[in-house]
């Protein structure tokens, strides 16, 4: 593994979880400074089934230079789904007008999950309840 895989880089900010609260992840990454957006999955050959990457103020991405396809979802500020690339073949781009943030994972996971309307990290929205001791709870 690189120095600049997703899992040293970037924050692991939980479960990446649809709107029924269902884990879509169990490992999703969080990229929202200059380096781990940068990086993105480039230098993570390996991805993991169990693996995605949430990048911040991202509104189109690429798989130039990758060797495996991704699945990529565009989602507006309150994490709605607004666009599903699944797969997005390498070598290839795909953009949102409107996007705040991309999640993209190994191709078939999001297309796994029919009827995909939301995303969301952990249990840090508002869909969700809190765990106990919490602040939010």
């Amino acid at each position: 593994m690189g120095r600049l895989r997703i899992d040293r880089v970037a924050v692991n900010a939980g479960p990446l979880r649809d709107g029924r609260g269902a884990v879509v992840a169990g490992r999703a990454y969080r990229a929202s400074s200059w380096r781990p957006r940068a990086a993105g999955l480039l230098w993570t050959p390996d991805l993991a089934a169990d693996e995605a990457l949430w990048l911040d103020a991202c509104g189109a991405v690429h798989t130039v230079g990758m060797r495996i396809p991704l699945g990529c979802a565009f989602l507006d500020g309150g994490g709605r789904v607004m666009r599903l690339v699944d797969p997005l073949a390498p070598g290839r781009f795909a953009a949102c007008r409107g996007a705040r943030s991309v999640v993209e994972c190994r191709a078939g996971v999001l297309r796994a999950h029919p009827g995909l309307t939301r995303l969301s990290l952990g249990t840090h929205c508002a869909d969700f309840p809190a765990p106990s001791g919490h602040p939010r709870a």
